[in-house]
């Protein structure tokens, strides 16, 4: 039977199923199928909202489908509650552990012309010099040119960012320079 959870791949799952195998007497959820665990999973997420999640472990239903799972212990099932619920229901990372949108603030300050706080930005994390755009493969250099900023595009050649660096578009779309897309959105004089 399918379960209500299509976004936890059977990977995912198996490897959730090791992770509470981890756990002292949860060590059963090691041989759990992929469907034993979508329906644990499936149980868990109907409680949110409706107990407080620490409160989910003592439900009757719960304690009786984890039991019957080989998970019988309280504060195994806890553990392994918590860790499902980590599963389901991720914590957004703190914004400055966001490296995909610390990547994409770059990007924005770089096509914004904005020097001193890509400067900033860029202090704390070197790596973001390298940044590029999910859908075009454009880099802070590609922005820079599109918003027309030589003190940008200077800064970002002095920090070793290539003038002459090709975009990598995941569509078929060709590989752009800088200087040409500085040219399609008609800012000649980057």
């Amino acid at each position: 039977s399918p379960s209500t959870m299509p976004d936890a791949s059977v990977a995912e799952r198996t490897l959730l199923g090791q992770r509470i195998g981890a756990i002292s007497g949860a060590e059963a959820a090691k041989g759990w199928s992929n469907e034993a665990i979508g329906k644990l999973l499936d149980l868990v997420k109907s409680q949110k909202g409706v107990v407080e999640d620490r409160d989910v472990c003592l439900l009757g239903e719960v304690k009786a489908a984890f039991r019957s799972a080989g998970v019988s212990r309280l504060s195994s099932r806890e553990a392994a509650v918590q860790e499902m619920q980590r599963f389901l229901f991720p914590k957004p990372k703190p914004k400055g552990e966001d490296e995909a949108g610390l990547a994409k603030e770059f990007l924005k300050l770089a096509q914004h012309g904005q020097l001193l706080e890509a400067r900033q930005l860029l202090q704390g994390r070197p790596k973001l010099l390298h940044a590029r755009s999910t859908s075009k493969g454009y880099t802070a250099m590609h922005y820079a040119a599109m918003g027309a900023s030589l003190p940008l595009l200077e800064w970002l050649a002095e920090q070793g960012l290539k003038p002459d660096v090709l975009s990598q578009p995941k569509d078929a779309s060709p590989a752009l320079t800088p200087a040409q897309v500085a040219h399609d959105y008609k800012r000649d004089a980057a």
